[in-house]
């Protein structure tokens, strides 16, 4: 279990799923239920999928979730990244671009704003 939205009773989980080839998917569960609601395959926004792996994903607030990760390019350093969805559906809204590097490591505060740390650095972010 990653977490469950504010205000529900769904409840977000980040799996990889390993059979002849791994699948990384962030889904919703009903959590009186168990029924799964919505499911996102992730591999639909890795740049590599034999590669690119998916850590964990973050409720922000009601309305978002923070996936984390790592884009893995060959012949490229591999690269930390941020992906938002939207928390009903598990859309993709994008990927997030920071001006500075960030970690994997994120702290949801639950009104749409994180925190992460880098080298020492904690940062404070907020969606617009």
């Amino acid at each position: 279990m990653s977490g469950s939205l504010p205000a529900s009773d769904r409840v977000l989980t980040i799996r990889r799923a390993e059979s002849m080839a791994y699948r990384d998917e962030l889904a919703l569960h009903e959590a009186t239920t168990g029924e799964q609601i919505p499911l996102f395959d992730l591999e639909e926004i890795a740049v590599d999928p034999d590669y690119d792996e998916f850590d964990d994903a973050y409720v922000l607030d009601s309305g978002h979730v923070l996936v984390t990760g790592k884009l893995k390019p060959q012949g490229r350093t591999p690269e930390i990244c941020h992906w938002l969805f939207k928390a009903a559906t598990l859309q993709p809204l994008g990927r997030l671009r920071y001006p500075v590097p960030v970690s994997e490591d994120v702290t949801p505060l639950g009104d749409g704003a994180w925190l992460t740390r880098h080298g020492g650095q904690l940062r404070h972010w907020a969606l617009g």
